[in-house]
């Protein structure tokens, strides 16, 4: 009898939680120009560049990260999803667009090596200190 009251109060709240979400709209990405920041911060690159979609602390979890179609990587995750090491090579082709995955290089994810190019500064050495930044979030 309790368990027919759960389903029934269940089934009765659905269409109404369903009715909300049809009422917020769909999450949208703004879109803008990259602005210059050293190359040599590594840290403010990626609060520039990256945090919007991975987030503050690289998980995934930025605040446009929900609309993508594809979520954003867990960066903090790297190393353990590659037998534990995340490779300089591996990076600098993601990042730059020289090794092509599902979120690199659609219109979620730029491609950063031309970006890296046009505003200025060494592309080397803005991908030497975006890695290192990204190699200290390394979870164990």
């Amino acid at each position: 009898m309790m368990r027919t009251l759960m389903v029934m109060a269940v089934l009765a709240v659905s269409p109404s939680l369903a009715w909300a979400q049809a009422d917020k709209p769909a999450p949208t990405i703004k879109r803008e120009a990259a602005k210059p920041v050293p190359a040599s911060d590594g840290a403010q690159m990626y609060m520039s560049y990256c945090s919007a979609c991975h987030g503050k602390t690289g998980r995934g979890d930025g605040p446009a990260a929900a609309a993508m179609k594809t979520k954003p990587t867990d960066l903090t995750q790297l190393k353990k999803t590659h037998g534990g090491t995340y490779a300089t090579k591996e990076f600098q082709d993601k990042v730059t667009g020289a090794s092509m995955s599902a979120s690199h290089g659609n219109v979620d994810m730029p491609i950063w090596g031309p970006i890296f190019r046009d505003i200025g500064g060494s592309p080397e050495l803005r991908l030497f200190n975006l890695k290192q930044y990204i190699d200290a979030m390394q979870m164990p």
